[in-house]
């Protein structure tokens, strides 16, 4: 795909991992992007004025994946502000740190909302996006997690890990549902280097980094960036490839 003249529309969009794959797509030369925010209006804003330094239009979204009029309203925003949607990246996500040892920690509240997020926030946003997509012959990418593939003890939750399993098999099914017209792909990164992992482990963040960084065999943790860079990977170089997740996971897989 090429995208000039395309436009994408990203999830949870303001920070980490979204940003980056925002700033990507704009450095590859989209016509647009539309920037979800559920809180970080801010964030949001600030992104957007930076898009456009890069030459391509910017539109910020208000919504929670949790609500389907949410949802619905930003794809018809987005259509109505550029006329078309080529590519969307379900990004959102959210988790609870719970050790998965403790399994009485692990609240039915806490597995409705990181289901409700992780799972079907996506196939809402899917659903929504669709009959523009296949218009447009466009694509979708899931962002999954490596705790969606293997089973580390360190993963946030038993429910974050299953919920990104199930995004990695509603990457499958919706690749047969939406083709031929839509490619489905994901990504499923790693520990990657975002304020929102440094905020949660604090001071102890660097040593984590340290520690964790002996585990894979590229000996470091991933950035934002490259996680972003393979998503547009997918976009932009993968025509032929369709229910397909990629691991960016510096070969943590391998052990």
């Amino acid at each position: 795909m090429i995208l000039s003249e395309r436009i994408a529309l990203v999830t949870g969009a303001a920070t980490g991992i979204g940003r980056a794959t925002v700033l990507e797509l704009a450095r590859a030369g989209a016509a647009g992007v539309a920037i979800n925010y559920r809180s970080a209006k801010d964030q949001a804003e600030g992104l957007a004025a930076e898009v456009r330094e890069l030459g391509t239009e910017a539109l910020c979204v208000h919504g929670d994946v949790r609500d389907d009029g949410h949802v619905r309203g930003m794809v018809d925003r987005t259509v109505e502000r550029f006329g078309r949607l080529d590519v969307l990246v379900n990004n959102a996500g959210i988790t609870r740190w719970v050790p998965i040892t403790d399994m009485e920690a692990l609240t039915d509240e806490i597995w409705d909302m990181t289901l409700d997020v992780n799972v079907k926030g996506a196939y809402r946003c899917a659903r929504a996006a669709a009959p523009h997509l296949k218009a447009a012959g466009g694509m979708i990418v899931n962002v999954s997690s490596i705790s969606g593939v293997i089973a580390p003890s360190t993963m946030s939750s038993l429910a974050y890990g299953t919920a990104k399993a199930g995004l990695i098999y509603l990457t499958r099914g919706l690749a047969v549902a939406l083709g031929p017209e839509i490619r489905v792909n994901a990504v499923a990164p790693a520990f990657t280097d975002t304020q929102w992992m440094r905020d949660h482990y604090g001071a102890d963040y660097e040593d984590i980094i340290d520690r964790a960084s002996a585990n894979y065999p590229l000996k470091r943790v991933g950035k934002p960036e490259e996680v972003a860079g393979a998503i547009l990977g997918l976009i932009t170089g993968g025509d032929f490839v369709t229910g397909q997740t990629l691991l960016v996971d510096g070969g943590l897989s391998l052990s």
